[in-house]
């Protein structure tokens, strides 16, 4: 895995944008995921794609109409024949531009910011 990096200016304010990063429904459609995301430190995160892959994780830190960020990893399969993947942290970024909100949000290796250490 490496870093990702998915940009998009949104014509609204940060405060209106907000609502939708932390709406499971408003997840869902972005991510194309069944998605499910309690917006507070150490809450749930659960995607469930399409194809059948599972990502499971929790709430690493909240700044209301700035920042959301959950660290997860991939799970495929049940019992004996599954599988787990690499940890990964996900950074949602709100940042208000003339145009409205530039919204961020990138995926990184926990190994990779491990490494910057």
């Amino acid at each position: 895995m490496r870093t990702e990096v998915h940009e998009e200016t949104i014509d609204a304010p940060p405060e209106d944008v907000w609502g939708f990063v932390v709406d499971p429904g408003a997840l869902s459609a972005w991510f194309g995921a069944d998605a499910w995301l309690e917006p507070e430190r150490g809450g749930i995160v659960r995607f469930r794609f399409a194809e059948g892959v599972e990502r499971r994780g929790s709430v690493e830190l909240v700044r209301p109409f700035r920042t959301l960020m959950w660290r997860w990893r991939e799970h495929r399969g049940a019992g004996f024949g599954s599988t787990i993947g690499e940890a990964s942290l996900v950074t949602i970024e709100l940042v208000r531009v003339p145009s409205g909100t530039l919204v961020r949000i990138t995926e990184r290796p926990v190994r990779e910011l491990a490494a910057l250490r």
